[in-house]
């Protein structure tokens, strides 16, 4: 798919019939439509190209259901796989504003410029989010609030207080 963005993973099967529960990381802003075109990609392998039969957002997150995915085994099979549209589909983001897949990947420094891992993903607790941050095999979690996280810059870098183990 050229110029694709992932704007969600399957995180679980749901029901029965195909169906799975995708984390958004669009925070919403993308609404697909039944029939839109989209591509399951499987970590470290190609993607699949399929089309959304239902989108549904609930309070636990988005139920959704694929063509091709016929049963809770076919969703099962899934988990873990990203999800991915095409660029032009999201609307163009807020000034200074950013979608959460544009930070993935991103590295992570502190104020004082240390580099203090990558960012891997988010997730939500209650009234903020949870950034992911890798550092070699080590994985660690801030919140996603301003006393924590100083600066974003898509594409570049994201700035955050320094972190200190006590």
């Amino acid at each position: 798919m050229g110029d694709a963005v992932t704007v969600g993973f399957i995180r679980r099967p749901h029901g029965l019939k195909g169906e799975v529960m995708v984390e958004d990381l669009t925070d919403g802003v993308f609404l697909p439509v039944a029939g839109q075109a989209v591509t399951l990609v499987k970590p470290g392998a190609a993607g699949v190209a399929t089309s959304i039969e239902r989108w549904t957002r609930t309070p636990g997150g988005v139920i959704a259901a694929f063509e091709g995915l016929a049963t809770r085994e076919d969703a099962e099979a899934r988990r873990g796989w990203e999800l991915e549209v095409a660029r032009d589909l999201l609307p163009p983001r807020p000034e200074g504003g950013f979608y959460e897949f544009e930070l993935v990947g991103l590295p992570v420094v502190t104020s004082e410029g240390e580099v203090v891992g990558e960012a891997v993903g988010f997730y939500r607790a209650g009234a903020f989010d949870i950034l992911q941050i890798r550092d070699g095999n080590r994985t660690y979690e801030v919140p996603f609030v301003r006393e924590h996280v100083l600066e974003v810059r898509p594409g570049e870098r994201i700035v955050i207080t320094p972190y200190r183990e006590e």
